[in-house]
């Protein structure tokens, strides 16, 4: 990972994958087209909610189609790109594209105020601002305008959905060979870093190989496969998102299900829909739920709980012995330290 200028990794593992896996060698970008040639036709990923849904092929589409549309403009190799990032598809094409025209995507979290977004985009001197027109029904038009006022290299606002004043639409279409030259052209052979704001608006750097190899970690600590699905509900904006959502998917060939906004019923019926999970969601929601009985009841084969940024909590301990494994990871995507484990509980 790459913080305030220094390179670092996680841990001591993470270098040792860095160095001995083959798949750390590739963008992140790369890994997706791949992914649409070994198989095209498997689902990629789904927004639960609304049942919208994408194979391999159609996700590199539409990351070609984002590239392409990026390169319309006059953004320079490396530029960087702020991007609100919310639980679904469209955020998680948008960060893909991002890095596959060149530019260095700026993950922003939902929820942190106007002033905060604004510094965390001077700080990196963000030359655009892509978000969603709205979350949940509410519209993000005033939040995206109040910080591109407060951030003069930002010369380009963009929408992933619906439509806000002046925006340009970066609305999800097919891309068609012959939509644009651009489409084609190759990115530079430096693979870019990918940024992320903390809760304070602070930007952080990491590299794709760190990513890469947290998100193997991951993978080997949680048994994530393709034998049972992904449901995350956590934005892949977030760094510990994007390493145990999309990225844990991706190279394990599990489909990735996204939920949000969050909503209890919508919940329990993707369970029912998809079968046993493994579940990706935020640390601070696993009392409750423990509380549902959810973490003994077999929908859940294991949950990867994600602190927030600056979120020191200590490990969570469920009330009951058998619940499901749990594995927590840092807002950076590193494996935190488990809690003791309760006689008879199942751990990994």
């Amino acid at each position: 990972m790459v913080e305030d200028g220094a390179v670092t990794l996680a841990d001591n593992s993470g270098r040792t994958l860095t160095r001995a896996h083959p798949l750390t060698m590739f963008g992140l970008d790369a890994l997706i087209a791949g992914a649409a040639r070994l198989r095209p036709a498997r689902l990629a990923a789904s927004d639960a909610a609304s049942g919208a849904e994408i194979d391999h092929a159609e996700f590199d589409r539409r990351v070609a189609a984002f590239r392409a549309d990026l390169r319309s403009f006059d953004f320079q190799p490396g530029e960087r790109i702020m991007l609100f990032a919310a639980p679904n598809m469209a955020t998680l094409v948008a960060l893909i594209g991002i890095i596959s025209a060149g530019l260095e995507p700026v993950a922003a979290p939902l929820g942190l105020s106007i002033g905060a977004l604004a510094a965390g985009a001077r700080a990196v001197a963000a030359a655009a601002l892509i978000a969603p027109a709205s979350i949940g029904g509410e519209s993000l038009e005033e939040l995206v305008f109040g910080v591109a006022s407060q951030a003069p290299s930002i010369r380009l606002i963009g929408s992933l959905d619906g439509t806000i004043d002046g925006a340009v639409d970066f609305g999800p279409r097919s891309h068609s060979e012959n939509d644009s030259l651009a489409a084609t052209r190759a990115a530079p052979a430096k693979k870019v870093l990918l940024g992320a704001l903390d809760s304070y608006g602070a930007p952080h750097f990491y590299e794709q190989a760190g990513l890469i190899s947290a998100s193997l970690g991951l993978i080997a600590k949680a048994h994530v496969n393709g034998s049972a699905p992904l449901l995350s509900l956590v934005s892949p904006g977030s760094i510990g998102g994007l390493v145990a959502g999309p990225l844990a998917a991706l190279l394990s060939g599990a489909a990735l299900h996204f939920l949000a906004p969050f909503d209890g019923a919508a919940f329990l019926a993707t369970l029912d829909a998809i079968g046993p999970v493994r579940l990706v969601a935020p640390r601070a929601v696993m009392s409750e739920l423990d509380a549902a009985g959810l973490l003994t009841s077999g929908a859940l084969l294991a949950c990867v709980a994600v602190h927030r940024a600056g979120e020191e909590a200590p490990a969570f301990e469920p009330s009951h012995p058998y619940s499901c494994p749990i594995i927590e990871i840092g807002a950076d995507g590193a494996l935190r330290a488990p809690a003791r484990a309760p006689a008879g509980r199942s751990v990994y």
